[in-house]
């Protein structure tokens, strides 16, 4: 019994023994660093530079000096702790000036991401360099000028796909016939696709429709994001439009709208309130050398494109820009709100191209958003939650969220939305908050269920 005890411990110990040899012999084998002199910014480029080429010369795998660079320099923004100030490195930085334009030159198509990166064609716009290339719906995009985009990021894919350049081409490589969730069938036919990019004009106003409501009708438009050319033209004419077909009021739909522009937030704002130099929005920043910085936005006259009323609906996606508009209405008595409270992004964020190589930018938060009555919007650091109330709460319940979502990434379709609609499981799945929304506009009492 004592002998098998032995063997036990013996043979425990000898693993941790070689390994002390092992590290033994290792530290024993080389020659202390001598310290350096470098002091303050000197110092800690030598740090990186160290580091960067200890780990290319002794790191047991494949490094990439791109993705090094990345890193370090999203390592860097990471230290302020603001999860909002980061550094976009090339196709990162060009998707965010190519989101907050208004327009990109891409293919024509609507796509679905597969899990395994590539891209199932879902659409193909009429007209578009898609439909001249003939691309057809199911096609699935497995390469970009001749590179797999297969396990690559759908945001790097998409990019790779549009361009800066209207009229320029890209070699697609698609499978047909196939198993369209899936990228490396086999079975599929592989083609190779020219097409030629052409100007795409992103849209921010959705589903502009009536709704009836005990013989009244009320105008119902989605609105996912805040471009150059959300307000002028898309909002003023979802409301003509609405107002023509009879429209006694309007439920504007914020939920899921993660913001962008703030002048187009503004716009929509001044757009609505008939009063001039009415408060929308204004920062205020807790470092005094940003202060000089800080602005104050207004209305510009006593016009506006409508007079009726407005209902919002706005959930825990609502943020930044959105966040304005929701605020700046709420606070003006120009709507009443309803939904979940929103996000409680409400920083500006100043976006810097570097000088070293204006490929990437950088977004360094500068300052805070405060609503017209002096509300904060952002989240506090002592867990204070930000975002706007709503004037009557609706909490999701249990999966309402993700059915909410799925009807509104359907509401955004431009072609075959009927289709589509048909074969989504949730387009017909109650809308509470919406429903809500109508009552209030028609003068019903509103009895949420539960």
């Amino acid at each position: 019994m004592a002998r098998y005890s032995y063997f036990v411990v013996t043979f425990s110990i000898l693993p941790v023994l070689v390994i002390a040899g092992v590290l033994t012999l290792y530290f024993m084998g080389t020659p202390d660093a001598e310290p350096s002199d470098a002091a303050g910014l000197e110092k800690d480029l030598q740090l990186y530079l160290e580091v960067r080429q200890k780990l290319i010369d002794h790191y047991d795998g494949e490094l990439d000096d791109e993705t090094l660079r990345n890193a370090a320099l999203q390592g860097l923004a990471q230290g302020t702790g603001d999860n909002y100030t980061r550094v976009l490195p090339p196709v990162a930085a060009q998707a965010q000036s190519r989101n907050l334009g208004g327009s990109f030159f891409g293919v024509g198509v609507n796509i679905e991401h597969n899990d395994d990166g590539s891209i199932r064609v879902t659409n193909v716009q009429p007209g578009g360099g898609g439909e001249k290339a003939g691309l057809l719906v199911n096609d699935v995009i497995v390469s970009v000028d001749g590179d797999s985009i297969l396990g690559m990021s759908s945001d790097s894919n998409v990019n790779r796909i549009k361009g800066d350049v209207e009229g320029s081409v890209v070699k697609l490589g698609i499978n047909r016939g196939g198993d369209t969730t899936r990228g490396d069938d086999p079975k599929a036919v592989r083609l190779e696709v020219e097409v030629a990019r052409t100007r795409v004009e992103t849209h921010s106003v959705h589903d502009i429709h009536i709704e009836e409501r005990n013989g009244r009708r009320f105008g119902y438009m989605h609105i996912s994001d805040c471009n150059a050319n959300t307000f002028d033209p898309q909002f003023k004419n979802a409301i003509a439009e609405l107002a023509d077909a009879g429209a006694e009021g309007f439920v504007i739909d914020l939920r899921g709208n993660g913001g962008g522009r703030v002048s187009a937030a503004v716009s929509i704002v001044d757009g609505l309130i008939d009063t001039p130099d009415a408060m929308v929005v204004f920062t205020r920043s807790s470092r005094e050398s940003n202060r000089a910085g800080d602005a104050a936005w207004r209305t510009k006259d006593a016009e506006s494109i409508t007079s009726l009323p407005i209902v919002l609906l706005v959930d825990d996606g609502t943020a930044s820009a959105a966040e304005i508009i929701a605020g700046a209405l709420k606070d003006h008595g120009r709507a009443f709100v309803i939904g979940v409270r929103t996000f409680g992004k409400g920083v500006v964020q100043t976006i810097h191209k570097l000088s070293t190589d204006p490929n990437y930018a950088l977004n360094i938060t500068t300052t805070q958003y405060f609503t017209p009555l002096g509300r904060k919007v952002n989240k506090g650091l002592n867990g204070e939650p930000g975002g706007i109330q709503p004037d009557l709460e609706i909490p999701y319940r249990a999966n309402e969220k993700a059915y909410v979502q799925a009807r509104l990434r359907v509401r955004q379709a431009r072609f075959n939305r009927e289709q589509i609609a048909e074969s989504s499981r949730y387009w017909n799945h109650e809308d509470r908050m919406l429903e809500a929304a109508l009552d209030v506009l028609s003068g019903k009492p509103v009895t949420v269920k539960d």
